[in-house]
């Protein structure tokens, strides 16, 4: 936590803010005695994949207009080590000095989001992970290692899954899909589309955009799109069954939430629950109503007791 707040401001209208940052946006709500303030929105906010710059003009935008807030409770991807929780606190403490700031990794609010009755919850957006809580309270998580090698069922995954089967073979995609890729990435010739990738501080925000391009054709019943929609989310299913084994050992699982822009695609939460049936039939699978903003706003408000 940062500074101390300021004597006198809680016997007046409590102001709090909630933070959710993940690879590809960030976002932003102050409330006070549940009264919407503000609601704000900026660009990649994660420590580990964005640049410093990238990364303050993130939280700058999102906070623009903002009413200086009493408690700070930001939920953060790539915030799981102490490093990046200092970097984002200091960024934190210097657009609001007088707040007692905490910042917490993404899935705590993903978890805080989700129903009492949740047994495990499966974070879906620019990346992903795999999280629950133990019976004493702690946090445990499987998977979340990056796009490169891990976070599957992501964003940034199906992005990559659809570019590549477009750079593999852009004449066999037809002018359809590639006039799909162009709205969606500004660009439409494969070397560009390398080049940039290449060139990006964040490939993973990059590569995210394009998720709708395998989503969508998949929805069309495509072939190519839905064997690697299947193999994502098969790959997300078998994350699951292992935390399972894991870490509830002993204890029934019968409760699976998703939380996450991911899930916003009928397509992806139909193939992931076709594939979670396989796995584990004797659970259900249900879409979290909450956000993460959500939960990263309760635990904002639970600074306050």
């Amino acid at each position: 936590m940062s500074r101390q707040r300021r004597p006198g401001r809680l016997a007046r209208s409590c102001v709090v803010v909630g933070i959710d940052a993940g690879g590809s946006s960030t976002r932003a709500r102050a409330v006070a005695h549940g009264d919407l303030l503000f609601d704000g929105r900026g660009g990649p906010g994660n420590p580990l994949t964005a640049d410093e710059r990238t990364l303050s003009a993130s939280y700058a935008t999102a906070l623009a207009g903002c009413p200086e807030p009493d408690f700070v409770a930001a939920c953060v991807a790539g915030a799981a080590n102490a490093e990046s929780r200092l970097r984002i606190s200091s960024l934190l403490t210097r657009l609001f000095p007088h707040a007692v700031v905490q910042v917490l990794p993404d899935y705590v609010a993903a978890i805080h989001a989700s129903p009492a009755d949740a047994d495990v919850i499966v974070l879906a957006g620019t990346g992903s992970v795999v999280c629950s809580r133990m019976p004493d309270g702690a946090y445990v998580t499987s998977g979340g290692q990056g796009w490169i090698l891990g976070d599957f069922g992501s964003a940034t995954r199906l992005g990559r899954a659809a570019l590549e089967w477009f750079c593999d073979d852009p004449v066999a995609a037809g002018p359809e899909f590639a006039a799909e890729v162009r709205s969606l990435m500004g660009m439409c010739d494969w070397r560009d589309i390398v080049t940039a990738l290449g060139a990006s501080p964040s490939p993973a925000t990059l590569l995210a955009r394009a998720a709708p391009l395998l989503t969508c054709a998949a929805a069309r019943e495509e072939r190519w799109a839905t064997q690697r929609l299947e193999m994502e989310m098969s790959a997300l299913a078998a994350q699951v069954v292992r935390h399972v084994e894991q870490h509830r050992s002993g204890r029934e699982t019968r409760h699976v939430v998703l939380s996450g822009g991911v899930w916003q695609s009928p397509q992806a939460e139909s193939c992931f629950r076709t594939v979670m049936a396989r796995a584990m039939p004797r659970s259900s699978v249900v879409k979290c109503v909450r956000s993460p903003l959500d939960g990263a706003v309760r635990l904002a408000e639970s600074m306050i007791r």
